[in-house]
């Protein structure tokens, strides 16, 4: 894994943390995401959201590549 590779895995990883995994309203600790049987990955809105900011533009399309092998 590149180091561009590292920082946006630990930038996406924090973002669910704060946005999903520490909110009472997820207590079975789900992905946010969810692959399609074409193998297209859907994000939760909340992150979806999070991810179409200006801020993390830069996130969104290497998320929709990599969010899988971060939780397998």
């Amino acid at each position: 894994m590149s180091e561009v590779d590292e920082e946006n895995a630990i930038r996406l990883l924090n973002m669910i943390d704060a946005l999903i995994l520490n909110h009472d309203e997820y207590p079975d600790r789900w992905l946010p995401f969810e692959v399609l049987e074409d193998n297209s990955v859907v994000f939760d809105e909340r992150l979806f959201a999070e991810l179409e900011k200006p801020n993390n533009s830069d996130l969104l399309d290497w998320a929709h590549k990599h969010i899988v092998e971060l939780f397998t």
